[in-house]
């Protein structure tokens, strides 16, 4: 099965914590599999891992949930591995799982169990430049919003 890597960034830029975590555990499983990682500028991944940017500025999580989708299926993936903060791994996973089922493909989503390591609290960053990641509370009160939206109002506002 061919296997991809897909690091979520959480906050900005490249330089906090939190990003480079993303970055460390995403270049990780991409030499124990051999896999491409799919990310954006803010992720700082190493130069001995194969890589592919989303050409995208600043995006929501479902829009690079889209762009992720459509590079693992260009690149015939059959298996995507997810790397992001854990306060932000269940919107990353949902929103996948909403774009796979949407285009009706069949893609296994891994969760990377590194990311257990560290606890909810360390994956907020003071110096982020997202205001929604520099605290749990700010990260807090606006996903609380997410998780109550319909689906299908979350889907017109958030691509």
């Amino acid at each position: 099965m061919k296997s991809g890597i897909v690091a979520f960034p959480f906050g900005a830029p490249s330089t906090i914590r939190s990003n480079r975590r993303i970055a460390e555990i995403a270049a990780q499983k991409s030499r124990e599999l051999e896999a491409p990682i799919f990310t954006n500028c803010d992720v700082p991944l190493p130069a001995d891992v194969e890589q592919q940017r989303s050409l995208g500025g600043l995006s929501t999580t479902l829009r690079f949930a889209v762009d992720t989708v459509c590079w693992v299926r260009r690149n015939g993936i059959e298996e995507i591995w997810v790397v992001a903060a854990k306060p932000h791994l269940w919107r990353c996973v949902r929103d996948l799982s909403l774009v796979i089922k949407t285009i009706q493909t069949e893609i296994k989503v891994q969760v990377c169990k590194e990311i257990e390591q560290y606890p909810n609290r360390e994956w907020f960053c003071s110096d982020s430049t997202q205001e929604r990641t520099s605290s749990r509370y700010n990260w807090q009160k606006r996903e609380l919003i997410f998780r109550l939206m319909p689906v299908n109002l979350y889907w017109r506002l958030a691509i």
